[in-house]
């Protein structure tokens, strides 16, 4: 009797969950390389007299969608990327694992604060110089 009433409350809740689970219709190494921003220079936090220039590309999905993002909202994501990095400290910028944390840093920012119907799934530091 209980299986027979909850029978198809059941599949109802099972599914809208399977619906809300939906796979991507492409496969993450199909997505591509954004690679046209230009490098990003900024002071860090309390050293006017040093400069750290950045230069990264992006992996973004889905494959299309994800470039066309990306170039449309070029202007918003250098200003986050300047944002972030002129918030660290030259302590910061000189750990020896500096390159890694700002990678995990700014793949968290992009998706975050730029991006809305793509994601960034990787970055690149394809230049980093503290002078």
């Amino acid at each position: 009797m209980i299986r027979r009433l909850l029978g198809p409350l059941l599949t109802i809740i099972w599914a809208s969950g399977c619906a809300s689970t939906s796979t991507p219709k492409y496969l993450e190494e199909d997505c591509q390389l954004y690679t046209n921003l230009e490098a990003v220079e900024v002071n860090p936090a309390g050293a006017m007299d040093r400069r750290l220039r950045l230069k990264v590309a992006f992996r973004v999905c889905p494959p299309v969608d994800g470039l066309v993002e990306m170039r449309r909202k070029h202007i918003e994501l250098k200003h986050a990327l300047i944002s972030h990095l002129s918030s660290k400290t030259e302590e910061e910028l000189e750990d020896t694992h500096r390159a890694e944390k700002l990678r995990r840093e700014i793949i968290v920012l992009t998706n975050e604060k730029v991006l809305r119907n793509s994601r960034v799934i990787d970055v690149l530091i394809t230049g980093m110089l503290l002078e």
